[in-house]
């Protein structure tokens, strides 16, 4: 049996996950967002996942970040110091533990790393996105929802050149300014 080019290009979600990580969310994902924006050739099937991915990769990172501020939290014992009044003398002291796990001999480095790719992965995203939408501008979908068969009426070419064809809708250029 021949492989299809679909089949080809439609990876194991595993291949995209580290570790323990979950293939079958990512999996989920996928198909989930396939299943929303319903790409209909290969350059949206590209878009559509490179929406995905990045958006999987983004959740990641934030799932790293938030492992260090955890592994931080394990063994803060806050001192709740008060004066005689009762009043703290450091109110804020659990955010600045917490902001000194920023500090250069703790996860500094690691933690600038994952915002740099946390950029990257939102950049990446914001431009298969913006991409999809110039690719689908003035391109109406299909009728897939339709249950009805599409027949095309013919008029004499006379008629038709004194009718004007509205244009299908799509959304408005950068350019324009939107209408109320």
């Amino acid at each position: 049996m021949p492989i299809t080019t679909q089949q080809l290009f439609n990876l194991d979600p595993s291949t995209f996950t580290i570790g323990e990580e979950l293939a079958n969310r990512l999996g989920e994902l996928l198909d989930s967002v396939r299943a929303d924006l319903r790409p209909r050739n290969f350059p949206e099937r590209h878009l559509v996942d490179e929406l995905a991915l990045s958006r999987w990769r983004g959740l990641r990172v934030t799932l790293m970040e938030k492992a260090i501020y955890e592994h931080e939290s394990v063994d803060f014992q806050p001192r709740e110091l008060t004066d005689e009044d009762g009043v703290l003398f450091e109110p804020h002291e659990d955010v600045y533990h917490l902001a000194m796990s920023h500090a250069p001999e703790r996860h500094a480095t690691v933690l600038a790393a994952l915002g740099r790719l946390e950029a990257r992965y939102a950049r990446a995203f914001s431009n298969a996105l913006r991409l999809l939408i110039a690719l689908r501008r003035g391109s109406p979908p299909p009728l897939a929802d339709s249950d009805a068969p599409v027949t095309r009426t013919t008029t004499p070419a006379k008629s038709r050149r004194n009718t004007r064809k509205e244009a299908p809708p799509c959304e408005p250029s950068p350019n324009t300014l939107p209408t109320m």
